[in-house]
């Protein structure tokens, strides 16, 4: 369900982006083309902050004992480890692409004669 949910996050945005663009408000194109990279790079960053808060450390892994209230947290946390190699390689380039591609359109948009 995870990877479900993160394939959905990397992969609808940019298609609505492309697809769908010019029938979306600019503040909707703007947060779609950050939508991959805030998705991936959140999800890091609690895992990260998860991994020390949880005390996970130890283990063949270093995932050993992840509870947080009395539950495990093991699965949560690895997940959020994962999301740093999507975040690099698919996520902020992503991201970034779109955001210069949206921008670039606003601008020259902006600039057309009314």
């Amino acid at each position: 369900m995870k990877l479900l949910i993160l394939a959905l996050a990397l992969f609808v945005p940019p298609a609505l982006l492309f697809w769908r663009a010019s029938q979306l408000a600019w503040p909707v194109r703007y947060l779609l083309a950050v939508l991959p990279a805030a998705y991936t790079g959140i999800g890091w960053q609690l895992g990260s902050w998860g991994y020390a808060y949880a005390s996970c450390q130890g283990g063949a892994k270093n995932l050993h004992d992840c509870l947080a209230g009395g539950a495990d947290v093991t699965a949560w946390v690895g997940h959020g480890l994962f999301l740093m190699i999507p975040f690099l390689f698919i996520g902020a380039p992503l991201s970034l692409w779109f955001l210069i591609d949206t921008a670039a359109k606003h601008i020259g948009q902006s600039r057309l004669p009314h």
